[in-house]
Parts: C-alpha cells; structure tokens; sequence
C-alpha cells in the first residue's frame, strides 16, 4: 500500500480519533484525573511554576554550595577576568605611603634589681595590650598634639579634626617579637609622619611611663609617712608600759599575779579580823550599858592582845596596844609571804620581794621599841576596840584599792604589751617594703626606647598589596556567590524524589549518570567502570519496564511518547533504552524519531538518518522502506531522515495519525521521541495520537518551573501523564559488579 493510500484510508480514522469516541474518553479521564492529582499534591490549583516553586527546597548554605558545583566551570571562566580587572583597578586607584615606625622594648618580666616589690605580677599578654591600648588613647594622642611644632606641620593643618585622623591611622603592634611594640604611621609626606610618630612615643613615654615612675615616688614617700606614724604609736605605748610597770613595782606578768594573790590573801586576813573586832566592839558596848560603867574596864580575855603566843605578849596582860597587835599580825604574814615568794621567784633579789623584806625590818624593829617601852595604849577596853576596828577598815579599804589597781593595771600592761607587738610587726612589714621601694627605684623601666622614628626613603607596598589582594578576593567571592544564586534561582532538580513531592509526578525509574575519569578530564573512563555503568542502566530502564508492563492499564498504553521540557535532558537515551527493554522482554517494538530537527536515535541504535520519517511524511516513501531493523530481533526503528517543509506541515496537520493507526496494528509498543515540549510544537501535534507520556528530567540539569510547565502543557492536550524518569542520578555502581550477557549494547545520549 502507498502513503497516499495510507493516508486517505485513515481520515475516517483521524476523525474518529478527535471526535469524542468510547477510545477518548477513558484517555480524556485519565489525564483530568492525573491533572487533579497533580494539583493536589502540589498543595494548590492553579499556575504550575508557582505550584512547583512552592515545593521546592529553600535557600541554604548546602544548596547554594551544590548549585555552585554545577556551575564552578562557568564561575571560574568568569572569575577570573573579573578579578584580575578588579585587582588591577584596585592597584591603580590605591595609593602607597611612606611608613614611619619607632620601637618600644617591653620586658616580659618587671626589672629588679634584689626584692619584688608590692605590686602583683600581671600576665604579660595583658600588660603589652594595657600598653598598645594607652598608646591608642586620646589622653596620649593629645598630649602627642600638643607637643611644640606638631600643630604647624602641613598633615596636622589640612586636617579638620586632627585627633579623630590620628586615632585612625596609628597602628601599634608586635615587631617580629611579642616583646617589642611598634608605632607606625602611613601617608604622603615622609617627614610629617616621622615627626608624629616621635611624639606619640614620646608622649607616651612621659605621660604613662615617666608617670607610673613618679607614682612609686609617692608610694615610697606614702609608706615612710606609714612607717613615721607606726614607729610613733610603739613609741607612746612602751612609754605607758614603763609607767605601769614602774606604779605596780614590777612590768613582770608573773610578778603582777603572785603580788595580786598575796594581796586578795591580806584582804582576807585583815576582813576576818575585822569582823572579830566588830564583835568584841560590840559585846563591849552592851557590857556597858548594861553595868553602867564609863571607865576603865577589865580587859577580857577575847581581846587580840590577851590571847596566847602572839608575838610574846603574856596572856596575863590586860591592856595591849592595837597598833603592837596590827604589827604583829602583819609581822607573820609577810613571813609566810616572803617564805612563798622565795620558793616561787627564781630572782632572789626581786624588786617586789625586796620590798616586803623591808618591810619586815621595819616592823620588827617597830615591834622591839614597843617590847622595850611596855608602857600599855591609854583608854578603857571600847575605846581601843574602836581604834583598832578603825584601823582594820582603813587597812582593808588600802588593800581593796591595791587589789583593784593591779587587777586593771595588769590587763592594761597586757593589752599595751600585744598592741606593741601587732603594731611593731606592721612597722617591720612596712619597712621593709619601704626598703624595697627604695633600693628597687633604681632599676630601670619595664618599657624602654629601642629605635627613634627615622624618615622613610622608600614607598611601603604591603598595604596597597592587602588592599588589591583583598578586593581581588572579594570580586571573586562575589562572581561565585552571584553564579550559585542564579543557579539555585534556576530551581534545577537534583533528586530522584523532586519528581514525586515537588512535581506531583509517579517516579517510573532513575538511570545512572556516565561515569567520568577518575584522574584526567579529557580521558575515557577504564571500561571496567563503563561495563559497570552499562549493566546499571539497563537493570534500571528494565525496572521501568516492568512497571509499564504491570500496568493495569498496559493494553491502553501502546504508543508512549518519552518526551522532555528542553533539549539535552536524555530522552532519546531513555526512548531507546526503553524500546530495548521492551524487545528484549519478547514484546515487538518500533522507535519512532519525531524530534526532526536535532534527531539521534539513528545514532544510538546504530541505522542510517535517511529513509526515514520525513521522507515517509512527504509521501516519497512506502511505510516498508523507513523500517529500519536493530540488532535487537524484536526492535525496529524509524529515523527521523532529512527533514523538510512538507514533513513538518504534515505533523502540524494531522500528528501522522494514520501513520500510528498502521504502527499499532504491526506492533505490540510504539515509542516515539518527540521534541522538546517547550521550544518545539511537534510533541504538541504528535501527542493527540499516543496513549501516554513519560517526561524525562535530567539531574542538575532540568529546571523545575520548567518541567512543572511542560507537565501542565501535556495534561492542557489530555496525555494521559504516566509518570517520569530522572536520567543522571549520581549511584554506586558496585553493586553492578556482576552481569549478564546482555547482547545490546548501550551508550549515552
């Protein structure tokens, strides 16, 4: 049969195909289901990019890293143009200033000469940015202006604010030693800065070194007025301690306590005796009111004087001097007082002890005058009862006094003794510093002059070098920066699951990328890794093969289009893989080549270009001689030949509908490649006359708005949208290490 046959027995079949027959509307209720499906998982009806836009990932760091790979050729290419535009511009404009610098030796350690002095050891780190930090300060920097001839200098006088100037253009820091500063300052006129930079040194120098020199000065003469005054205070409380010392007889604190006993002992004494005279005083009383008598009495027997060996005195005597019995009682008690002291005190000439021995001489001698004289105390027996209760009291008030006084007098004595002690101790710690302060004022400074600010001769590069460095640098991490975001702006698809979640579309399969060199770009890969590679691929599209085939709808589903949004995204690769699947499954299969105007699967599969579909469109051909058999039994194909007008209006006109009617009675599938979907009305005309679509996407390659609007165009024509493949997926190809003999081979496209 002839093409113009062909083509007029199949117009009734044209017609029947676009009026709505029983064959339409399940292929019309497909896609409207598949349309809804597609809006619901897009989260919103309505305009696909904005749909897809909505689902896709967000800006992140990883994502713009990842969208910079894919483009790093094209950011390098760009670059490095710009940056060295960038870097030259930067030369030029920058200018180079002379630097002038003076040095500064700050020790690690303070200088000493013999002792440390008061002040802590402060870490060195901190003291040298305490030092960078008071060079920098305004205190410093206006007494650096003030000095003579700086404010006539030319740089100072065309400057508006001088200080806020020289604030920003010091620079003070380390010189090949953390142990030496440096004072630098840059610009045009050499001699101005030489002389700036001396007056901040010396500035410096005077205002905070010569300035913490001076103020040990005042410490020392501090701690020699301290050292004056505790010297004093020691000096007033000895002397209060030799006049304690000098009343109570003796300054000895054992002393002080055994004279304190014998006193409180006396004090007992004399209170017994005391109260006996008040006794007998007062039975001398009622004996003479009582008889009446006013004269002179009968002594009695009780009285002190009558009682036996008291000091020789007769117990016959009937009157008895007071004053004779007083001597006499004190007589024994400084005996036994003595006696106690010289067993305790190992001084046997102890001032105290002296003392009562003196008076024990005393006393016997007053006592042998009144043996010698025996004349008896004039008076009754009341009145010397009277005299000697007299006596006795003024002889007990004397030793209460003499109790309180060494009571109080001992803990004062006490008191002074440890004050002078505390006080003498500060006054040794504080003479010692002030020795110290004074020896160690004559080592040198922590921070010395090392080199004075001399006139530059020769330009200084490094700054102008860091500043085009530094603006080379910054044009080339903008190019970079710029090329990732409008990569990422582009929204390329990257994972298999993009085709799901993001594009609304049932993931049919994923084929592996080509493999590349490991070491040298321009290289093939080792064939091992190719041969790795070729058995992935084809395990992968006989996967998708398998779900077609499962399909309940597979009877349906003879003539697939695989088509794609844009060129290059591996649809003729994935159409023949396909079609080879199929054939090798023991289903008959033809690949029909629609994309006319950049055709490829006559590469692939290994056929010539001409005698193909554009030859049969014309009507030059029989359909018998554009079959073109493979080295697959079962898989034929039909090249797209040399296109011309006449072909390309005929698939506008009618898609070759007839042309399929016939491909579908010899064949059990037809695959046809069609053109890209965006940039091409052909996959728009042929499509009315398939039963389903496979959109391809390549990873990193395809753009999601527009894959989202090529899915939209095909659902807008009623394809029934099957699903989609993502060809290029990055894989471990290890798992592929065995294979089958397979007999058709496979190659990129």
């Amino acid at each position: 049969m002839s093409s113009s046959e062909k083509r007029s027995s199949s117009t009734g079949t044209t017609a029947h195909r676009v009026s709505p027959s029983s064959d339409a509307r399940p292929q019309a209720s497909s896609a409207v289901a598949r349309s809804a499906s597609y809006g619901h998982k897009s989260g919103q009806r309505g305009n696909p990019v904005w749909r897809a836009l909505q689902m896709a990932e967000p800006m992140t760091p990883q994502g713009l890293l990842l969208a910079w790979k894919r483009r790093w050729k094209q950011a390098v290419l760009i670059g490095i143009p710009v940056t060295a535009l960038v870097a030259g511009l930067a030369w030029a404009l920058f200018p180079a200033y002379y630097t002038s610098f003076a040095l500064l030796k700050v020790a690690s350690t303070e200088p000493r000469l013999v002792f440390k002095k008061a002040e802590s050891e402060q870490n060195f780190d901190t003291f040298r940015q305490t030092q960078i930090a008071m060079i920098r300060s305004r205190f410093v920097l206006n007494a650096a202006l003030r000095r003579p001839g700086i404010s006539e200098l030319q740089t100072i006088q065309k400057l508006a604010h001088p200080l806020e100037w020289l604030e920003t253009n010091i620079v003070v820091d380390t010189y090949n030693s953390p142990e030496i500063l440096k004072i630098s300052l840059s610009d045009s006129d050499a001699e101005d800065i030489t002389k700036l930079a001396n007056a901040v040194k010396d500035a410096y120098l005077d205002e905070v070194v010569l300035a913490d020199r001076k103020e040990r000065i005042t410490r020392l003469s501090e701690l020699e007025r301290i050292h004056g005054e505790t010297e004093e205070k020691v000096r007033q409380k000895e002397q209060r301690v030799e006049a304690l010392a000098r009343e109570l007889g003796t300054g000895d604190s054992q002393a002080l306590s055994i004279k304190h006993q014998m006193a409180l002992e006396q004090i007992s004494l004399l209170r017994r005796e005391h109260a006996r005279v008040r006794f007998e005083l007062m039975r001398a009383q009622i004996n003479q009111q009582s008889t009446g008598t006013t004269g002179a009495a009968e002594f009695s027997p009780v009285l002190l004087g009558s009682q036996p060996g008291v000091d020789g005195v007769s117990a016959g005597t009937s009157s008895v001097d007071p004053r004779a019995t007083l001597a006499a009682n004190r007589v024994t008690q400084l005996k036994a007082l003595i006696s106690r002291y010289e067993s305790q005190v190992v001084d046997q000439n102890h001032p105290a002890l002296q003392k009562y021995r003196d008076e024990l001489k005393q006393l016997q001698v007053s006592a042998g005058q009144v043996e010698i004289s025996g004349a008896p105390a004039p008076g009754s027996r009341l009145e010397i009862l009277k005299r000697q209760e007299k006596l006795l009291a003024e002889e007990l008030e004397k030793y209460s006094d003499l109790v309180k006084n060494i009571g109080s007098s001992s803990y004062e004595l006490e008191l002074m003794k440890s004050e002078i002690a505390q006080i003498s101790k500060v006054s040794d710690q504080v003479g010692s510093e002030m020795e110290a302060h004074r020896i160690e004022l004559k080592s040198p400074t922590r921070i010395t002059l090392m080199q004075e600010a001399e006139i530059p001769q020769v330009l200084d590069l490094s700054k102008k070098k860091k500043l085009t460095g530094a603006a080379g640098v910054g044009a080339l991490g903008f190019i970079f920066l710029a090329v990732a975001l409008l990569e990422f702006q582009s929204h390329r698809i990257t994972d298999p699951q993009d085709i799901s979640q993001t594009l609304g579309l049932d993931l049919l399969g994923s084929l592996p990328a080509m493999p590349k060199p490991l070491i040298k770009f321009w290289e093939q890969p080792k064939a091992s890794r190719m041969a790795l590679w070729n058995n992935a691929l084809i395990e992968a599209v006989d996967s998708t093969r398998s779900i077609l085939l499962h399909d309940p709808n597979v009877d349906q589903r003879r003539v697939l289009m695989v088509a794609s949004a844009a060129a290059q995204e591996g649809k003729t690769t994935f159409a023949c893989q396909l079609a080879g699947s199929l054939a090798r499954a023991g289903r008959k299969t033809v690949v029909v080549d629609f994309d006319l105007r950049r055709p490829r699967a006559h590469e692939l599969l290994n056929v010539p270009l001409e005698l193909g579909l554009s030859e049969l469109l014309s009507d030059s051909l029989d359909i018998d001689n554009v079959l073109h058999s493979t080295s697959e039994p079962n898989l034929t194909v039909i090249p797209a030949g040399r296109v011309n007008e006449a072909a390309l209006q005929s698939v506008a006109k009618d898609g070759a509908d007839w042309l399929f009617e016939q491909l579908k009675k010899d064949f059990e599938f037809v695959i046809v490649d069609s053109s890209p979907i965006l940039y091409v009305a052909d996959g728009a005309s042929v499509g009315r006359n398939v039963d389903g679509a496979i959109m391809v996407v390549r990873s990193h390659a395809s753009r999601l708005p527009a894959v989202a609007v090529a899915c939209e165009r095909i659902e807008m024509l009623g394809i029934d949208l099957i699903g989609g493949v993502m060809v290029g997926v990055q894989s471990n190809l290890s798992g592929y290490g065995y294979s089958y003999d397979y007999h058709y081979g496979a190659t990129s496209g």
